[in-house]
């Protein structure tokens, strides 16, 4: 399970962008069509992407993101 989530975090930039764009660009797609809750659940899983690729900036590698997620797990198993 551990290093499913590190691989995860590992690769953030390689899923978070493509999904991101994507997200967006259906978010807009819908909202054209004015059907906005599923226009708002494209819009919120961008911003969930953005927010990740910002903790990836953050950590500054990809090592570090998942030295940061492995240290959280070490303390949260204490």
């Amino acid at each position: 399970m551990e290093d499913t989530l590190f691989f995860i975090f590992r690769y953030i930039p390689f899923w978070s962008i493509p999904l991101g764009m994507i997200s967006l660009q259906f978010g807009y797609i819908y909202w054209i069509k004015e059907i906005r809750w599923v226009s708002y659940s494209f819009y919120a899983t961008g911003f969930i992407c953005f927010l990740f690729l910002s903790y990836y900036i953050y950590a500054g590698s990809p090592d570090g993101s998942a030295r940061i997620l492995d240290n959280l797990f070490r303390e949260v198993k204490r």
